[in-house]
């Protein structure tokens, strides 16, 4: 009777490591590109609050914050949301899940845009800290290896197919409506046309 020898035996367990692992890392993957999609559409909104002059006041003095006093504030919003993640958690076994995930939602969001508008103020002060310019630099190659390894999979390329086929059909049906709006100015198409238009440029205007 044979017996695999040890670098058969290492290669099989370093397969089944890597298939046991795989969810891990695609999971990371995910979280760290919805975590950059909400920074980046919570700092769009942030950017269209008017240029209040207090508010102008308030972010220049942050700007101007020594390398440690920029750090508090940087992690200020983490630790003052802490007692509404524990009202939602006591809201989620207290019999109140809907509650409870609102709670968690509002509470994500509303952090996330804090800190991304707080780093963005304070991101030269804070990386004048070499030690944290190293974690920085560490945490960004960490997040480029996941998604790589993420973006690589099937499954991946298979969503962003279908993703841009959903694309593809929207544009039609955008072609469709405005080619119905322009035949007959006073159907359904049409006025769906107008609001659509008026409501982009009011979002625009903001």
């Amino acid at each position: 009777m044979t017996h695999p020898s040890p670098p058969h035996r290492s290669a099989r367990a370093g397969r089944w490591r890597r298939r046991l692992l795989a969810p891990l890392i695609y999971t990371a993957a995910l979280l760290l590109m919805l975590e950059e999609w909400l920074w980046d559409a919570t700092q769009a909104l942030l950017a269209r609050i008017p240029d209040w002059p207090w508010l102008v006041r308030l972010q220049r003095w942050v700007e101007r914050l020594s390398p440690y006093a920029a750090l508090l504030i940087f992690l200020a919003p983490t630790l003052l949301l802490l007692p509404v993640k524990l009202l939602a958690l006591l809201s989620i076994t207290h019999g109140h899940p809907t509650l409870g995930v609102a709670i968690v939602l509002a509470a994500k969001v509303l952090g996330t845009a804090l800190v991304a508008r707080i780093y963005a103020l304070t991101r030269r002060s804070l990386l004048s800290l070499a030690w944290f310019q190293r974690y920085h630099d560490q945490l960004l190659a960490i997040k480029a290896r996941l998604t790589a390894q993420l973006q690589a999979t099937a499954g991946w390329q298979q969503a962003q197919r279908l993703l841009q086929a959903c694309r593809r059909q929207l544009a039609s049906f955008g072609q469709y409506l405005r080619r119905r709006a322009a035949s007959s100015p006073q159907s359904p198409a049409a006025r769906l046309v107008r609001l659509l238009r008026r409501l982009a440029a009011r979002m625009r205007s903001k």
